[in-house]
């Protein structure tokens, strides 16, 4: 059943985010940025990032401890509200929008936001294909001149829900795990083709980060090649 009514959402999402934050608190996060100065609980960090997370990992967010602001992109659809709700009770900022729905106001409203705040976005949704970037976290880096930063995330112990994305639950007392990929800066002018070859680009990277961390959640940690640098 889809909640509706407003007020039934923002009341379940305070209650929601209630039993999150209780649960998250058992949840032990372990991150490898492979050394880069990217990770947005450094109060010394002065650049701000477009951090890209798959769709079914975005209950991440509640393990996250940003000293700078932190805008979640979240769609529109009805579930997307909720989420929206979450968020909001986490301190985490939200803009609604999708690529199909409220595309233009929403990059209107990122661009607004530009340096001061860490942006959040899960390229893959809000409906799928699951793990494939779309090409308007392309542009949306394009346009507001701030570098993407892949990240993949592993479970543990995590239950996955019959979805299209195959959300990820992570247990009680369980285990996060995230690899962060290479630095990726689109230049401020580019056509389709460029568009094309850095989608592709964050989405190798993207995954290559997400079996990385899904290995590390296993036990084990796997040597990772990354994709050829960029050209600048």
């Amino acid at each position: 059943m889809k909640l509706r009514n407003p007020n039934v959402i923002k009341m379940a999402g305070w209650l929601g985010a209630g039993a999150l934050r209780a649960w998250s608190s058992t949840l032990r996060c372990l991150v490898d940025t492979q050394g880069q100065p990217i990770v947005p609980w450094d109060p010394t960090l002065q650049e701000r990032y477009i951090y890209a997370l798959w769709h079914e990992s975005l209950l991440f967010l509640t393990t996250l401890r940003s000293v700078a602001d932190v805008t979640a992109l979240i769609s529109r659809h009805a579930d997307g509200e909720l989420l929206a709700q979450v968020c909001h009770w986490f301190g985490v900022y939200t803009v609604r929008g999708s690529s199909g729905r409220g595309g233009e106001d929403a990059v209107e409203e990122l661009l607004r936001l530009g340096k001061r705040s860490h942006l959040l976005v899960a390229p893959d949704g809000p409906l799928g294909p699951r793990r494939q970037v779309k090409r308007g976290l392309i542009y949306l880096a394009s346009w507001t001149g701030i570098s993407i930063v892949p990240l993949g995330v592993g479970f543990r112990r995590a239950w996955r829900l019959n979805s299209w994305d195959r959300m990820a639950l992570p247990k009680p007392w369980s285990t996060i795990t995230c690899v962060v990929g290479p630095i990726i800066r689109v230049p401020s002018a580019i056509d389709k083709a460029d568009s094309d070859h850095y989608r592709q680009v964050v989405e190798q990277s993207m995954v290559i980060a997400t079996s990385a961390a899904e290995a590390w959640a296993a036990g084990k940690k796997p040597a990772i090649t990354w994709p050829a640098p960029l050209k600048s």
